[in-house]
């Protein structure tokens, strides 16, 4: 059944049995300089060759986000994801032509070094591909990822999630670009580090700073972030087009 041929009526609906209950996972990374979603290509059923975030069943005994971080594993390392947050419920009636579907979402960010898709049926696909008109979602999968990313936008407003699309140690000038990539945005380095440095507990100096590069000049000072913090006065970043120099805020 294809979804031009979704039951319309009440009596059609009534017939698709009882909710079917699924928990799905939108996983965002940052490779080659461009935001990633984990995706699935579909092999057989409705929707056969069009993308899907990954999903399963939760099992009886199992919390709802263990399912979705296990949907996703492998190529998701484990414990790779230590802030999963709940996006929503996803429930309008004719969402599968199979049956009634309900879906819960959760979604987070690790960096790509936690993902490993050579012997996984899932793929790091760049949100400008999937944003492409001729790319097909299956489902409401799309309006999912959709809301997911606004999700990721307005949290690294808000808090010092950015750090967790960095590597272990970082300098800032790296973590600024995790925020351009994501927002599609030049920052002004001056105010973003001044920001970053002035708001407690976003980033602390490495203990291990590498090793010291030959020649002149002092290398970059590199950063950790233990724990997720608050932005006591939110960044401003909107999505914009490239090349738009943005102030902090």
């Amino acid at each position: 059944m294809e979804p031009d041929s979704f039951p319309k009526t009440p009596e059609e609906q009534g017939n698709l049995g009882p909710p079917v209950i699924s928990c799905h996972s939108a996983i965002f990374s940052i490779a080659n300089n461009q935001l990633m979603l984990l995706l699935a290509e579909r092999s057989e059923g409705p929707f056969r060759f069009q993308w899907e975030l990954p999903g399963t069943t939760p099992a009886p005994t199992e919390e709802l986000s263990a399912s979705a971080i296990r949907a996703a594993t492998p190529p998701l390392a484990p414990l790779a994801i230590d802030d999963l947050q709940q996006l929503g419920v996803y429930s309008e009636p004719t969402r599968d032509p199979r049956h009634r579907s309900i879906a819960i979402v959760y979604w987070g960010v690790t960096h790509h070094s936690n993902i490993d898709t050579a012997s996984s049926g899932l793929q790091l696909i760049p949100i400008s591909e999937w944003q492409a008109g001729d790319f097909r979602f299956a489902f409401d999968h799309l309006q999912i990822a959709i809301d997911a990313l606004e999700a990721l936008r307005q949290s690294l407003n808000s808090t010092s999630l950015a750090t967790r699309l960095c590597a272990s140690a970082f300098t800032i000038s790296e973590l600024q670009r995790v925020y351009e990539v994501i927002f599609g945005i030049e920052i002004a380095a001056g105010n973003f580090h001044r920001k970053v440095q002035s708001t407690p507990g976003f980033i602390t100096a490495a203990l291990d700073q590498g090793q010291k590069p030959k020649g002149r000049g002092r290398p970059a000072q590199r950063f950790n972030s233990p724990a997720l913090v608050q932005v006591a006065s939110p960044f401003q970043f909107q999505p914009e087009p490239r090349h738009h120099q943005t102030d902090p805020g």
